[in-house]
């Protein structure tokens, strides 16, 4: 009796403990990367490390293209010292090759099992970014909150491109501000080039979340290049890791900015901070702050430098983001102007490059097209090859920001010109038929029909007013025809690229080319047909592609009907 009390004591024992011994197995966190590299000798993970992610019961080990999935060092967290795998024991801080991309690994410990999808990106650098509080709450909340920390980057063989410390990392955005997965915008402590892109201080990560095809920009920038377009944005395909954590498939491109190698103009911001002792955004603001016709609004900056006729970058805005920057100007028809470059301009300044736009817009809204104050044609006033071109890229993809968000023009000095240029292309994420708000419905979802050229919105839009006159339309023919239609054709199949025509290639070859880095992405991000998107653009990333193929084939039949001789 004695006997089977001590062993029923002894028995519910071992009961309780197997709980605990369970938990002393237990792997917490588990990092992997180049198992070259080893552990760095101050016991802090290496630059390169990729922490499990978790998912309904799976930990997935999402590895970026050029990494050796057969010699992977593995580092974990816990209380285990060790997992068996594939029948194989695996130490902490080893390196393994039980790691197959493609496979799920069950690894286990004692009491404790793990799933583990491998998955491998292709196609794609890496960028691993790590913040100095180790997390992104505090940026996530305002575009106005700065975090410093560093940034290390892989090419897409896997070998080392960049690695340095940068001076902030913060979220940016309008409407792509509010989705979970962020875009960043990066400012490095020094300018440096990147991936083979011209050296610069300020990069920029784009999410493009709510672009399921994860292609538009990058299609975007490729057809102006192939067509011809100055400065076009420079980008490359980036799987991003913030803080050890796998954030998705990412486009890295240069900032719309004034600067060698980009917008190539005389820098008016950087001759005017050396004019002058104090910071430019430490003057008084002056003029009218909010929205309002035919006004302005300026730094009470006190010297200019002895020429202010270039260089400037503007964009146009939605009415109720004008006030939103420190200066700008309205003009007499109600276009809000926001000035980029210099971002702090002298009274004499915004005067300046102010009167120049308003003049292009009164000359496009006189019955002759000329400017009666200036007496020049708005031919004279905007340089027509980039103003065609830039009409033709958002009526091609019919961008709900044609006329009013995310465009920019700038200005030379006038040795260089005296004219407005239209351009850089940007931000086209939501075009081709991937928006669909109530006022748009009759526009944006279907491949035909006129957007760019049409008032039905504002009546203050450049372009409708411009499609009006005989003597742009006749220059959007031609251009449509000669540099815009073939590079369609390219996209879709009917044309050999050339050597002319750059990264621009069939939907086929770009898909293929995504399709890896895709299927990663679409794990983390769960967004296909997602409710929270106003168009179900397909199921899956091949009949997202066939959606842009359906809106390019109808939308290039019918802009050949209306362009075609």
């Amino acid at each position: 009796m004695r006997r089977r009390f001590l062993f029923c004591l002894l028995l519910l024992g071992l009961l309780l403990l197997l709980p605990f011994c369970a938990q002393a197995n237990e792997i917490n966190r588990l990092y992997v990367w180049d198992g070259s590299v080893g552990m760095p000798q101050d016991g802090s993970l290496a630059p390169g490390a990729i922490q499990w992610y978790s998912r309904n019961g799976i930990r997935y080990l999402f590895l970026p293209s050029g990494l050796d999935s057969s010699k992977l060092f593995v580092h974990f967290t816990g209380s285990a010292k060790s997992f068996t795998a594939n029948g194989v024991t695996v130490p902490n801080n080893s390196v393994t090759d039980v790691f197959v991309p493609g496979t799920t690994v069950t690894i286990s410990n004692g009491g404790n099992s793990y799933r583990v999808a491998v998955m491998q990106s292709a196609n794609a650098a890496s960028v691993y970014i790590k913040t100095k509080s180790g997390g992104i709450a505090y940026i996530s909340e305002s575009k106005k909150n700065h975090e410093s920390g560093s940034m290390y980057v892989l090419n897409e063989q896997g070998q080392p491109s960049y690695g340095n410390a940068f001076e902030y990392i913060r979220v940016r955005g309008n409407y792509s501000f509010y989705p979970y997965k962020k875009s960043f915008h990066i400012k490095l402590e020094d300018g440096a080039p990147i991936l083979g892109m011209p050296s610069a201080k300020t990069w920029l990560l784009i999410a493009n979340y709510c672009d399921n095809s994860m292609l538009r920009n990058a299609l975007t920038f490729d057809l102006a290049s192939a067509a011809g377009m100055a400065h076009t944005t420079e980008y490359r395909y980036a799987d991003v890791y913030v803080n050890t954590v796998y954030y998705g498939f990412y486009l890295l491109t240069e900032k719309v900015q004034i600067q060698k190698n980009r917008i190539d103009a005389f820098d008016l911001e950087k001759a005017t901070e050396k004019a002058n002792e104090k910071d430019l955004s430490s003057y008084r603001r002056l003029g009218h702050s909010g929205y309002s016709r035919n006004t302005y609004k300026y730094s009470s900056i006190p010297n200019d430098p002895k020429n202010i006729t270039g260089g400037y970058l503007l964009q146009l805005e939605l009415d109720e983001r004008y006030s939103q920057t420190a200066c700008g100007f309205v003009t007499s028809h109600g276009q809000s102007v926001l000035l980029k470059s210099p971002e702090y301009a002298s009274k004499a300044q915004v005067e300046y490059i102010r009167s120049l736009v308003q003049s292009f817009e009164n000359a496009i809204w006189a019955e002759d097209g000329i400017d009666p104050e200036t007496g020049k044609h708005f031919s004279e006033i905007a340089d027509m090859d980039s103003l065609v071109g830039k009409y033709l890229i958002e009526e091609i993809s019919k961008n709900m920001d044609a006329n009013k968000s995310s465009f920019y023009l700038y200005k030379y000095e006038d040795s260089v010109s005296e004219k407005l240029f239209f351009g850089p292309v940007w931000d086209y994420d939501i075009a081709y038929g991937n928006y669909n708000a109530s006022y748009y419905k009759k526009y944006l979802t279907d491949p035909e029909g006129l957007l760019a050229a049409t008032d039905d919105y504002k009546r203050y839009y450049w372009f409708p007013q411009l499609y009006k006159r005989e003597e742009f339309k006749a220059a959007v023919k031609e251009a449509y025809q000669e540099r815009f239609r073939p590079c369609l054709e390219i996209i879709l199949g009917l044309r050999e690229p050339t050597d002319d025509t750059g990264r621009l290639a069939s939907l086929d070859e770009y898909e293929a080319l995504l399709s890896p880095a895709g299927e990663l992405n679409f794990i983390r991000w769960r967004t296909f047909n997602a409710d929270e998107f106003p168009v179900r653009t397909g199921a899956d990333l091949h009949e997202n592609f066939e959606y842009l193929r359906h809106f390019l084939s109808v939308r290039m039949a019918y802009l050949d009907s209306l362009w075609l001789d």
